[in-house]
Order: structure tokens, then sequence, then C-alpha cells
């Protein structure tokens, strides 16, 4: 703790002198020889991302508008300067370059390279699943720096000399966070199954001033840096905290920005919020203590979500074994319920689990998946918190509905993509499945909607369920 608390408390000193985040974000091309025809300026430039994959016909330099016959793609080795950092880019990867007004969604499930703050209000999948090796550099900040304090107060952490700053693991998250006050830059880089391909590219990163305007490696442009029963509740501000709640809900992958919260509490009456796993594909983003008090106090309910790993006969990468099962059950539960404390929802709130859809024609995965729910549900209760599980109707929902001899959670929320707001209702639901007060339905997928003047993207929920 002493070590943590020191550790905090140069940070805290050094923030103090960090620099703005620069103007400029600047894009270098090592041993790259380009014909004169390459060069050429295209009318369909996006603005947010650079991909140099050698897979295309042609790779287009997003930043500079060049575009690149698909064999001197192959030989592009690209360096981004942001932040005072030099970070080299792989091949493949897409650069977003994000900012206050930026709509861009900030996910850790695809490889790419995030330069800035996250905007406010990010177009992200309502529901996405998985890790993969990512990185987001971002200006250290008081809040960014608050941040890394309470990782180093929770699990200690390291100086590291490449780059140079402090580092902190999350292994349960799939993280790793390195503060760097000499750029003024903290990165968080997010990996798979394995984490060799992020320490390569971390070991990689230097403190690096970019190169001079003018220069071929200099780019353009600025760095960004239903049902009823809900009405009353809806009208009231403040819900009654009873610990269900009928109404309309909805599910996004990152938490929106308060403005957007506050634009849309006259439809809605919950929202989810993912808190943590290592299958999450958006990281916390503005999601803090705060935040959850905030919308709270708008009358908000909440469905804290934890996307931990999969099932072994599933589509996704890091994934539970009918070996592990029973241990990363019990370990998902601890790290759901620490990081439910740090946000300051206390016990007796429900966690959700969320386990994607899976072959049920494979007897060793369902019993491997029933072996983790068993683990899940149980340790969460002697937690005192109360188990919840999100999943197929046709999968995971069955499977647990007609296993016998486990302990089964306690809340359920089943997708069934019919467009019927009908918790209690679906026909394909037994009425005989968590009875009660216990159930919410996602009943339409991914798509846009607008309230307020906030566009998000979404799924639908109806609510006769556990909430927070």
């Amino acid at each position: 703790m002493r070590r943590a608390m020191l550790l905090a408390g140069i940070l805290g000193t050094l923030i103090a002198g960090v620099p703005s985040a620069q103007a400029d974000t600047d894009v270098t091309r090592r041993d790259l020889s380009l014909p004169a025809s390459s060069a050429r300026t295209e009318s369909d430039v996006r603005h947010k991302g650079l991909p140099v994959s050698p897979a295309r016909t042609e790779a287009r330099v997003r930043y500079e508008g060049l575009r690149l016959p698909a064999s001197s793609a192959r030989a592009v080795d690209t360096d981004v300067h942001y932040q005072g950092l030099r970070i080299p880019v792989p091949a493949g990867w897409e650069i977003h370059r994000l900012g206050p007004g930026s709509t861009d969604c900030l996910r850790f499930d695809r490889h790419a390279l995030y330069l800035g703050p996250a905007g406010g209000n990010q177009r992200c999948p309502a529901h996405a699943v998985g890790r993969t090796t990512a990185l987001h550099v971002e200006p250290l900040t008081e809040q960014t720096s608050a941040l890394v304090k309470g990782l180093l107060a929770g699990s200690g952490g390291e100086r590291t000399g490449r780059p140079p700053g402090l580092r902190v693991k999350d292994p349960a998250a799939h993280e790793i966070r390195i503060a760097v006050p000499e750029a003024g830059a903290l990165i968080t880089g997010s990996y798979g199954p394995r984490e060799e391909e992020l320490e390569r590219i971390l070991a990689r990163i230097t403190v690096d001033p970019p190169p001079a305007e003018g220069t071929a490696g200099s780019a353009a442009g600025g760095a960004g840096g239903g049902i009823t029963g809900g009405s009353a509740e809806r009208r009231s501000g403040v819900a009654h905290r009873r610990r269900w709640i009928k109404g309309d809900g909805f599910d996004t992958c990152n938490a929106p920005s308060l403005d957007a919260m506050h634009a849309w509490r006259g439809e809605f009456v919950a929202a989810n919020i993912y808190i943590g796993g290592v299958s999450r594909s958006c990281p916390d983003g503005r999601l803090t203590h705060d935040w959850v008090a905030a919308v709270r106090s708008m009358g908000w309910r909440l469905i804290p979500t934890y996307v931990g790993p999969q099932a072994p006969c599933g589509p996704h990468r890091i994934n539970f074994t009918p070996d592990s099962a029973t241990d990363d059950g019990k370990d998902s539960a601890k790290d759901a319920v620490r990081r439910a404390r740090l946000l300051g929802l206390s016990r007796h709130s429900p966690i959700y689990f969320d386990l994607e859809a899976y072959s049920r024609h494979d007897p060793v995965c369902r019993q491997a998946v029933l072996a983790f729910i068993d683990a899940w549900t149980r340790k969460l209760r002697r937690l005192g918190y109360v188990p919840g599980i999100y999943s197929s109707l046709t999968s995971g929902i069955r499977d647990l509905a007609e296993a016998k001899g486990i302990r089964k959670p306690t809340a359920v929320w089943f997708a069934h993509w019919d467009e019927k707001a009908d918790p209690r209702g679906d026909k394909a639901m037994e009425r005989k499945w968590w009875p009660g007060h216990r159930r919410i339905k996602q009943y339409r997928g991914d798509h846009l909607e607008t309230h307020g003047g906030y566009t998000l993207n979404i799924d639908n929920d109806a609510l006769d369920g556990y909430v927070r």
C-alpha cells in the first residue's frame, strides 16, 4: 500500500506539469518509396482512420489522401506521433482520431489505434463482445490521472522504462495502462487470449518529438487531441427504489454522456452498463462512480452487466473450458463484485453475466456452461449480490431452464428479437421459468434512435425484472 501511495504521489506531482494535447497528430511511413502517380487526393477520404492492410487491393492513407498499390502496402511500417510519443502501428490496423465532437466508437474488439479523448456521444454498436489487441492514447488529465491512481491503490504498480512511466496491468480486464507524465499521455492497451502482441507494441513506443512541419511525415489536420407500468417512474425524476421495475429500457456498448441520459430519461426507465469482463468490447470510458451517481439521481435504474469468458463452443476467442469452467465462474463473480463496488453498486445489486449464443448440440460444451453459471451464481450470492444471466433464449436460457442439480441465477435477461415488448407473454419462454418480477427481454437488436437531439445505437429491452 505504501508503494502504491508513493507511485500515486509521483503521478500527482508530475501531472501538474503535463503539456496540453498537441494540435497535430503526425503519421510517418518508413522505408516506403512511392511513384508520383500513387500520391493523389481522394474526395472520399474518411476522417477517422488509416488502415494499412495487405489484404486489400489498395490501402487508403486517410490522413493524407494517398492511395497505395497493394504491393507497396505490404512494405508499409507506420509510425504515429501523438502527445510526444512515437507509436508503431501494425499493418492492417486503423487509426481513429477522437475528440469532444467525435462520434467514433472506442472499442477493443478490433485492431485499432485510438488517439485523443473519446467523444461525448459515440456511435457504438448496441451489443459488442470480445477483446483483441488495440490501443487508446489520450492526454493525461486530472480524470485519467485519478483512474490510474485508483488502479495503483488497488493492485500496486511498477515503473516501466519503455515508454517511461507508471504501469498497471489488469489481468481480469485484459488491459495494461501506462501513464507517461513526460509526454502527458495515458496509454491503455487491450489484448485477447494472449498478451504478447500488445507487449511487443508497447515496448516499441518511445517518447519522441514529431517530425518538423512540412516534411513528408507531417499529417494535415489537428488531433481531436413497449410495455406499461413504468410511466409513473418516468415522470417522477427519481424512481422508487424497489428491486424490480416494469418499463422500457435500452442497452448500448458504452456509457452515454450525461446530457444524452438526461434527454432520454423521458422515454426510458432503465439502461444497462457493462461494468467489466475479459470479453467486454468497449472500455470504461465515462463509466465512473460519479457517472453512476449522476444518472441514478435522474431516476435511471441500471442493469449491471459483466462480459466474462465465453462458452467453449461459441464464436468468441476468450473462453472457459470444461476443466476451467468452475474456477472461471468463481473468478468472474469476484471480479464483477470488485468492479461493482468501485462504481458504487452496493450489496443486493443484481449483476448479469453476458453469455453469448453458442451451439447446444455439443453436450460437453453445454455441461461446461452449466458448471460455469452454477459457480458464478453460488459465488455471487455468497458475496451478497444478486446473480443474473443474459443469454439467447435458444441457447443459454433454455439450457439453464431445463438443467437439474445446479444453482440457477435469480434474474434472467433473455434475447428474443421478435420486436414484441412482452417479457411475461413471450410464448417461447415458459411461464414456469423465472416467474414473478425476474425477467428482462431484449426484443430488438442494433439500431439507431434519437431522443432529445441525441442519437444512440441501442438494443431495446422490456423490463419486468431486477435492476439497481
